[in-house]
């Protein structure tokens, strides 16, 4: 088992880690602790909790329906009402298991009830425990809008094990892979892609590059917790990412948080390409791996406009400016610097581009 710091916050990884979770309710001393849990996924991660942890079976056992398309302040309502039925209070911690919206969501509502109560994480699927638990983020949507009502807010410690990682359906380990993907364009000069297509695959996935994303997000939060500077690389692939998860949602035809960001990256690569000085190589190889794993984004000319709406709307711009994350090369990132629609539609109607040409 190896641990890195968030701040404050012990997150532990590795084979057989999530022993150490069953220690929680002895010593948090003077508290009560209850276990939150993603409701439709309780099934396959539920048993494996239990007999790693058995004494956190003896705990009170809360579920919360966490999906992409019930990531709203109004599912938590339930929940907040059965904390209250209960006699929940400020010596309460709170143990969230799930994936990456349930450790959103239920963040979010441990941070805002009585105005905030600790809790702590233990990410059940590769999203979850390459992105969602670690940094102090909390969060949920409004409507479409990705992620705008939530507050910062640190779990106590996190527990990472891999042995949730085999009750992953291939997209939902896509989706988490995508995230690890990320953090290599962003924090790693000498990235591999004979190493990100092994991430890519349940049967190769080396261990070493989620430990290295989880260690990288922690660095830089631990700069920059309140995302005003150096944070905000985290969000590479986010502008795109997010207005295509929007779209997808009000279509009706939802996609996973990092397939969506995936097909960011490759488009705000393809905006470094023009903007940034990027290289075409980096660029071409990325959507190649792309398209080969995650497949493109189907959208009409017609939804071009509301895909720029809403990164208009996004909530990292501002004074109405867009930033997306542009790469000057592997490791390189610009952050500061703002972007116009003329470059943003150009991308938008250009996708998926052609890959052809070197």
């Amino acid at each position: 088992m190896e641990t890195v710091f968030d701040q404050q916050c012990a997150v532990h990884i590795g084979e057989g880690c999530l022993r150490a979770a069953d220690e929680i309710p002895i010593r948090r001393q003077g508290r009560t602790c209850v276990l939150v849990c993603e409701r439709h996924a309780a099934p396959l991660i539920l048993p494996p909790l239990m007999e790693n942890c058995p004494r956190l079976s003896k705990l009170p056992l809360y579920y919360l329906d966490a999906s992409e398309p019930g990531k709203q302040i109004e599912t938590l309502l339930p929940l907040w009402h059965e904390w209250a039925r209960d006699g929940l209070d400020r010596h309460t911690s709170v143990i969230l298991v799930g994936g990456g919206v349930l450790c959103d969501m239920g963040g979010f509502a441990a941070s805002v009830y009585k105005r905030g109560i600790p809790f702590y994480a233990i990410p059940t699927t590769l999203l979850a425990m390459a992105d969602a638990s670690v940094g102090g983020k909390t969060a949920v949507d409004l409507g479409e809008i990705k992620n705008i009502l939530g507050n910062f807010h640190r779990s106590e410690a996190v527990w990472i094990d891999p042995v949730f990682l085999k009750t992953l359906p291939r997209n939902e380990f896509l989706s988490g892979a995508a995230e690890i993907l990320k953090m290599q364009f962003i924090g790693n000069p000498g990235l591999s892609f004979a190493e990100l297509e092994k991430c890519l695959d349940p049967g190769t996935f080396p261990l070493s590059l989620l430990h290295f994303a989880i260690a990288e997000k922690a660095r830089i939060t631990g700069i920059d917790f309140y995302e005003e500077n150096i944070r905000k690389t985290l969000n590479f692939g986010h502008t795109f990412g997010h207005a295509f998860e929007a779209l997808a949602l009000k279509q009706n035809r939802p996609i996973a948080h990092g397939q969506a960001v995936a097909h960011g990256m490759v488009c705000e690569l393809y905006l470094s390409c023009l903007l940034a000085g990027c290289p075409k190589h980096l660029f071409v190889q990325t959507a190649r791996l792309i398209n080969r794993h995650y497949g493109i984004f189907r959208y009409g000319k017609e939804d071009i406009p509301e895909l720029l709406g809403y990164m208009l709307n996004d909530k990292k711009n501002r004074n109405g400016q867009i930033f997306p994350v542009l790469l000057q090369d592997a490791g390189k990132s610009l952050y500061t610097e703002s972007v116009g629609t003329d470059p943003l539609l150009q991308t938008l109607n250009t996708y998926p581009f052609n890959t052809d040409l070197d």
